[in-house]
């Protein structure tokens, strides 16, 4: 099933607006009217684009398109360029039943405020931040203005101003906007939170009083909400339903820019533990003076924990010197984001209380973080076109809700199918690991392929899958329909 939708009426464009009338129509203090506007427009205008995207949404055998348009911001003079990815963050690892909901942009434009469209290519989504990339495709030698991001801390008092776009069927484009630093918030993120801005601004480039970038406005991130991907992270809201603003700084940007995010690959660090908060009720029950710490509720095999001689029990109480102040069970994102920030190959400092010999004995030790593993939506894929299926490769995720041992168990996981295709007739479901087609093995999607692509060469009438579904093995009898 197949259909294209453009949610971006006209009815909702116009409701942006007034809601931004509303905003700027507040009273503010007659000193954050120092901006020289004029100057900020012109500055804003030779690195701010239009972001025409189209968007496959697709869950296993049903898949729909739609059309969205987003602000962009030119990092880089090759072209690199920064949007509110939000929209596209969901990809980054919801399944059910073995199958992924996938979010890929299929056609990408953009657009300077002067006219000159470019073909675009998708990179990806940061996970902390929800910040897209795309990189323009231009003729070689080609350079962009870009905007050049101050590492300069904020203060709270600080007036902040900032354009957004406006609905493409509105002349000017640009309007503007101002804010207020009003509070440093520590945790669950260090981030200045601001007032005055909104929601439909966020991704929009902040000025302070000198028009110099100072960073970009984002939701501050609330490590409680994580969902099936336990780095992952989503918006706040206040009382009023109304997500929090604040500063994503210029020196939290320069490191992005530096390593956009790439769909495909990872440059987190990983540990590999599943973990608990130590609370305070835990930490009384056990006599352990801390303020809080990470308790070891399983250690994986073969991860950088086992190699380093964690074990299950462990209470890890520092890191790289620093005490962890994790407490309460809707903290622990907060310790998963600063190992996966530090990065694959990093030596990472932990201090331990380990129980020997009935009493817990402290014990230093230092890990080499690993590349976290791919989500499976990022999992190399193929498609049959004669066969009308996708299957992927397996990754950790796989291995860990099916309950198998990652050395030993191998195939390919059935991710899409197209109802009425051949695949789907012969009886494949979603989610199916594929472990043999016609008495070859395979253990990766190249396997997967040469067998398929081979067989469309001597086209047999049927051929028959061997395939791992529901923790027992079956076979399944595909019919060919050569023309």
């Amino acid at each position: 099933m197949s259909n294209k939708q453009r949610p971006h009426s006209r009815l909702r464009a116009l409701a942006a607006v007034a809601v931004l009338l509303g905003v700027l129509s507040l009273p503010m203090a007659g000193e954050a009217q120092d901006f020289n506007f004029p100057r900020l427009e012109e500055k804003v205008k030779s690195f701010t684009v239009r972001i025409d995207m189209t968007i496959e949404i697709s869950f296993g055998m049903n898949s729909n398109e739609q059309e969205d348009q987003f602000l962009g911001n030119i990092v880089t003079p090759d072209g690199l360029v920064l949007f509110n990815g939000s929209v596209l963050a969901a990809e980054s690892g919801f399944m059910m039943h073995g199958f992924n909901v996938k979010m890929t942009p299929t056609e990408i434009s953009v657009t300077t405020l002067d006219g000159q469209q470019y073909a675009a290519e998708y990179l990806g989504v940061d996970r902390y931040t929800n910040f897209g990339f795309v990189r323009i495709t231009a003729p070689e030698g080609t350079k962009f203005d870009a905007v050049a991001f101050a590492e300069q801390p904020c203060k709270v008092g600080d007036w902040l101003a900032l354009y957004m776009l406006l609905p493409d069927f509105i002349d000017p484009p640009l309007a503007a906007d101002i804010g207020m630093v009003s509070v440093l918030v520590r945790s669950p993120d260090s981030i200045p939170l601001t007032v005055g801005f909104n929601s439909l601004q966020v991704g929009s480039v902040l000025f302070d009083r000198d028009l110099q970038p100072v960073g970009v406005l984002g939701p501050l991130m609330d490590p409680s909400a994580a969902g099936f991907d336990v780095a992952a992270m989503m918006e706040t809201a206040d009382q009023f339903g109304m997500p929090l603003l604040g500063v994503i700084s210029g020196e939290r940007l320069n490191k992005i820019i530096e390593s956009p995010p790439t769909k495909g690959s990872t440059d987190r660090g990983w540990l590999g533990i599943s973990l608990q908060a130590l609370t305070k009720d835990i930490a009384g029950f056990w006599d352990i003076d801390a303020a809080g710490g990470i308790i070891v509720n399983e250690v994986i095999n073969n991860s950088p924990a086992d190699k380093a001689g964690i074990e299950m029990g462990d209470i890890i109480t520092e890191i790289n010197g620093q005490p962890i102040e994790i407490d309460r069970e809707d903290k622990i994102a907060i310790f998963q984001r600063s190992i996966a920030d530090l990065g694959p190959g990093a030596s990472v400092g932990l201090s331990i209380l380990r129980l020997t010999n009935g009493e817990r004995q402290p014990v230093s030790m230092v890990v080499t973080l690993a590349q976290s593993p791919l989500a499976a939506t990022d999992a190399p894929e193929y498609t049959s076109e004669t066969f009308e299926l996708t299957v992927r490769n397996l990754v950790f995720s796989d291995y860990m809700l099916f309950n198998v041992d990652e050395e030993t168990f191998q195939g390919v996981v059935v991710s899409e199918l197209k109802p009425g295709g051949l695949a789907y007739v012969g009886g494949l479901t979603i989610g199916d690991v594929v472990q043999r087609i016609d008495n070859e093995d395979v253990t990766s999607i190249a396997d997967a392929e040469a067998i398929l692509e081979k067989i469309e060469i001597e086209q047999p009438r049927e051929l028959i899958f061997f395939v791992w579904r529901n923790n027992k093995t079956l076979f399944v009898n595909v019919k060919a329909d050569w023309k």
